[in-house]
């Protein structure tokens, strides 16, 4: 039996850590740590801060992800320090939010961007995917 008071919590992701974007170390023991359950929103905004995403709780927006489940110890430590959440300042805090999905509301943990935003770096559908792939098709010098 392990310690980990996170282990079977629920985590939101909506950028880097989805299904399908960026492998690093990290990302990698997410993904072998976690079982995916569902898509799944929250309200809020999401901006692009170059490469990666920032989820701001103000606005009439929602925020598209992904729902995972824990399943294996230590692996809310490896999102924290992915997250930067040990550096100070930090970037990002983690709570806890009602997150909607096609089987109804389930509360989560997610990562809540706390620095300024640029407003011309919103993405508009709320989805990473299409801040990403936008920024990935500009050519040289447009970034």
């Amino acid at each position: 039996m392990s310690d980990d008071p996170y282990l079977g919590d629920l985590v939101f992701v909506y950028g880097t850590l989805r299904s399908g974007f960026i492998n690093n170390e990290a990302t990698i023991a997410f993904r072998n740590g976690a079982e995916l359950v569902s898509p799944g929103w929250l309200p809020g905004l999401l901006y692009s801060t170059g490469w990666y995403p920032a989820l701001i709780e103000e606005g009439p927006g929602s925020v598209r992800g992904e729902l995972w489940r824990l399943t294996q110890p230590g692996v809310m430590a490896v999102l924290d320090d992915y997250e930067g959440l040990n550096e100070y300042p930090a970037e990002y805090k983690r709570a806890r939010r009602d997150v909607q999905t096609d089987d109804g509301a389930h509360e989560a943990w997610v990562y809540i961007y706390l620095e300024r935003v640029d407003p011309a770096q919103l993405i508009p559908s709320g989805d990473w995917a299409d801040g990403f792939f936008d920024m990935n098709d500009m050519g040289p010098g447009q970034a």
